[in-house]
């Protein structure tokens, strides 16, 4: 567990990157010798590695924490976080919008947008909320179905796991003015939902939007 917030800060901010030097990751308000002291405590903790060359990067145990560090410092892996899967197509061409992550976990993969749910508006009030928040679009959209999603490393490592709700919505109108740290957006027309740089679930979310049915799935991945 993170004990202090020096040490949930410190897993935050590699949650944004590849590796940082310790020049790179002490804020300048902290003295040395008290970061140093917080960064061999998330270190010994498991939640970052540094590498022969001075380089810390987050652990598999790290990077499933990512972001949410600050918010929840204990151990999530064996809990799922409740999501919402949003297809969404631009009404005046079929466009599929895709975003790409910009924090850990699956730092660098692109895929469809996401949000949390709610508990004071239904689900589909909540996508289009986010949608026009995040993106500038607007969209109505419907439930589709659901389930469970894991994603492994080549180790056996978790890295993902997720419940999560589909909601589609084919009449997104509006210029695309993305407004999230955490993410970048765009249009695609073709896409090949086959492509590494996708997500693995983006292929059988596809199967289900095209089939338009009812479903409840888990999937389990490895990348």
């Amino acid at each position: 567990m993170l004990d202090h917030h020096i040490q949930r800060a410190i897993v935050y901010r590699l949650a944004f990157s590849d590796g940082l030097r310790f020049s790179e990751l002490k804020p300048d308000s902290l003295e040395n010798k008290l970061f140093d002291y917080h960064l061999k405590k998330v270190v010994s903790a498991g939640y970052v590695s540094k590498s022969e060359d001075g380089l810390y990067t987050l652990s598999a145990e790290g990077r499933l924490l990512g972001i949410r560090a600050l918010d929840k410092p204990g151990a999530l892996a064996d809990q799922a976080e409740s999501v919402l899967f949003l297809i969404v197509r631009r009404a005046s061409d079929g466009a599929w919008l895709f975003y790409k992550r910009n924090t850990h976990p699956m730092l660098g993969f692109s895929g469809f947008m996401h949000t949390t749910p709610n508990a004071h508006e239904t689900t589909p009030v909540t996508a289009a909320r986010s949608l026009t928040e995040k993106t500038g679009l607007t969209g109505t959209f419907t439930a589709l179905g659901g389930g469970y999603s894991r994603i492994f490393d080549s180790s056996g490592e978790l890295l993902s796991f997720t419940h999560f709700t589909l909601l589609v919505s084919d009449d997104a109108q509006r210029e695309l003015a993305a407004h999230d740290e955490f993410a970048e957006y765009y249009w695609e027309i073709r896409p090949d939902f086959a492509a590494d740089h996708f997500f693995p679930t983006t292929p059988p979310l596809v199967t289900h939007y095209e089939r338009r049915e009812p479903f409840f799935e888990e999937f389990t991945f490895m990348v």
